[in-house]
């Protein structure tokens, strides 16, 4: 992969992450209901853009793209290439999933555990929990089921994306099995109908999930083609950038309500566009973009996986703690400068909890894997034909 990729795929999902906590941490700790009808400052009014959930969601479906791109274009890569790869990619995707989830719920556990004795837990008992903290739910957790069979655990409702992505890494590779020549027949067509079986029970369950699927295939497609279709990155870049503030400003209220097809139209057009800029970023120049050289893009990149996995359950856990001890109706009012501080704490919680989490678990993916690959074998079937 170029290196100015990488750079850009890094820059992705640390800065990506931080939109998505700092949308849920706005929505819970700074009440912005006034942004329309009274004089703000500047910087509010950046916020107010950029911590929305319409740009959000966009990120979120951005990481399926980068998934798409990145593990199923090397899926895709392989097959071409007619190299054995079905062992060691479970064991990769197997572990990088792994290694991050089940910690991520015994935490969730343990938080929500801690804020529901809290003296005013209230705020677990908002809908969007409602039935969540159960034994059941926790062990579908475990299987990658919430949101498709089953609700996410406890507060931790962001884990729906992994559950999409973790059955993404299953399908696609089954369903592209008939393709890899180098496979036996029989391993290559039982593979594709277990891959259609999964395929079609989880998407009969789960309509996002079938739509989920096509944005996470587009970044796959795009890892193809041998030349970008623009030849421009700024073009690329400044096609992307025009796509979301589209979306931010125009998907959302009374015209998402007269128009619902548009979301799924707006989520298409961005899927597509962030698929072209990782197209004309590989075939492009390797000098420029400046902003991408720093190292800290690396440095926060490596445990953004965390900041995702675990913010939920902390920030719901700040909230029941503010409403205990300072009351309610606080964290409800129009922001002052004293909510803007405590988002700010919040975040850097966030931020430093999330770097400790992922020394124990997103850190240690390497070692996981190589466990996994030095324990396995005494175990597998001959995958390759005579």
């Amino acid at each position: 992969m170029p290196f100015i990729l990488s750079q850009f795929i890094e820059a992705y999902r640390w800065i990506g992450a931080l939109i998505v906590i700092s949308v849920h941490s706005t929505n819970t700790f700074v009440s912005l209901a006034d942004i329309m009808s009274a004089p703000h400052s500047p910087l509010v009014y950046v916020w107010w853009f950029f911590a929305d959930f319409a740009l959000g969601h966009e990120v979120v479906l951005g990481f399926f793209v980068l998934s798409g791109y990145l593990v199923g274009g090397a899926v895709l890569a392989s097959i071409r290439k007619q190299k054995d790869f079905v062992r060691e990619y479970l064991i990769h995707r197997f572990a990088r999933i792994y290694i991050v989830t089940v910690p991520t719920l015994l935490l969730t556990l343990a938080l929500d555990s801690s804020g529901r004795r809290l003296p005013n837990p209230a705020f677990y008992d908002a809908p969007i929990f409602q039935g969540h903290f159960t034994a059941p739910v926790f062990f579908a957790n475990i299987m990658n089921f919430q949101e498709i069979l089953a609700p996410p655990f406890g507060t931790n409702s962001p884990l729906w994306s992994l559950a999409c992505e973790f059955w993404y890494y299953i399908c696609f590779p089954l369903l592209a099995l008939p393709l890899a020549k180098n496979y036996s027949a029989a391993f290559r067509y039982g593979g594709f109908a277990l891959g259609v079986a999964i395929f079609a029970a989880l998407g009969y369950a789960s309509a996002w999930f079938r739509f989920g699927f096509i944005l996470w295939v587009i970044g796959a497609l795009f890892s193809i083609p041998t030349r970008p279709y623009l030849a421009s990155r700024w073009a690329a870049l400044a096609a992307y950038i025009v796509t979301l503030v589209v979306i931010r400003l125009l998907v959302h209220g009374p015209f998402l309500a007269a128009h619902p097809a548009s979301q799924d139209v707006a989520d298409l057009v961005a899927a597509i566009m962030l698929a072209n800029l990782l197209l004309t970023i590989r075939h492009g120049p390797e000098g420029g973009w400046r902003l991408l050289r720093p190292k800290f893009h690396h440095a926060f990149a490596d445990f953004s996986f965390s900041i995702y996995a675990i913010h939920m359950p902390i920030l719901v856990l700040c909230r029941a703690l503010a409403d205990s001890f300072v009351g309610p109706a606080w964290a409800q009012q129009l922001a002052t400068p004293a909510h803007w501080w405590t988002l700010l704490g919040v975040l850097t919680l966030i931020l430093s909890a999330s770097y400790v989490f992922s020394r124990f678990t997103e850190a240690k993916t390497g070692a996981a894997r190589r466990y996994l690959s030095a324990a396995l074998p005494r175990f597998a079937l001959a995958e390759r034909s005579a």
